[in-house]
């Protein structure tokens, strides 16, 4: 039998359910959605992001004249665009706006991963643009650092110095380990987010074959997953497909709906389903 399917309700929830701070941009980079994490790391609303371009909803900071935060992300995104593959960007200082910052802006240090939604036939529909806020971590090194550098001298570098730097390694070492099982999850939910564009386009190819609401036509790509025992994602490609390539004939298979469950042969027994009764004999009476 064919695993349990996911609808788009599905990834929507767990889009917004994740962990991992995540935005999503069309290819004109405008911004589409974003999840809870997002708006919590970035100190904004949804409303306030969805529609708005990217580098308008989080310009440069004014003050900062070394700001590059924007013509390095714009570069992730255009190389992610130009090879249809992720982009890990390096740790990178991007400011964000913020009302109650005497600049109105805060000082923030990211760790981004830029990567594709693509459709069937390979084209990029959609960027998914994960960050991780290590500005905490980040100024703890730098303190670190320059410990180090204004204590160079053997004789200072003490068991407590050493222990404190040890410290910061195995924060390192940690944080580490969390940004990969993040990035492990953002991964899984940019295959999510592809296989939901090409269920969708299957289902809008169901609809416009069998003239049909769209959770009618949901319905009968689940019944050909269960009965080809193949995944749902499979079944969409396939399908999507086929449309492309203009094969004349319907595009869906005829699918035999399930059978009835038999039921019990009466002729052959007596009242209630009991032994059958010997010929001639009288309800109620043994033979």
């Amino acid at each position: 039998m064919a695993p349990p399917h996911s609808t788009p309700a599905d990834f929507e929830a767990i889009f917004h359910a994740s962990a991992s701070p995540l935005l999503v941009l069309d290819t004109r980079l405008v911004i589409r959605d974003i999840n809870r994490a997002y708006a919590a790391v970035t100190l904004r609303e949804r409303e306030e992001l969805i529609g708005r371009h990217m580098f308008d909803a989080f310009p440069d900071n004014p003050h900062d004249p070394g700001a590059d935060g924007v013509r390095n992300l714009d570069a992730s995104f255009r190389r992610v665009l130009e090879e249809r593959a992720p982009d890990t960007m390096g740790i990178q200082r991007y400011d964000i706006p913020h009302p109650a910052a005497p600049t109105g802006f805060r000082e923030k240090y990211w760790s981004p991963v830029n990567s594709p939604v693509l459709d069937p036939g390979g084209e990029v529909t959609a960027l998914l643009h994960h960050v991780e806020d290590v500005t905490g971590f980040h100024r703890e090194l730098a303190r670190a650092e320059h410990a180090f550098l204004r204590t160079g001298i053997p004789a200072a570098r003490t068991p407590a110095v050493r222990r404190g730097y040890a410290h910061h390694l195995a924060r390192a070492a940690e944080e580490a380990r969390r940004l990969e099982e993040l990035r492990t999850e953002v991964d899984q939910l940019r295959q999510a987010l592809h296989s939901r564009a090409v269920i969708d386009q299957a289902v809008g190819i169901v609809q416009a074959e069998r003239r049909c609401a769209p959770e009618d036509a949901f319905r009968i790509l689940v019944n050909i997953s269960q009965h080809t025992n193949t995944k749902l994602r499979d079944i969409a490609a396939a399908l999507v497909r086929r449309a492309e390539d203009a094969l004349p004939g319907p595009l869906l298979p005829d699918v035999p709906a399930a059978r009835p469950a038999p039921r019990p042969d009466r002729t052959a027994a007596g009242p209630g389903g009991g032994r059958p009764r010997a010929e001639g004999a009288a309800p109620g009476k043994r033979s």
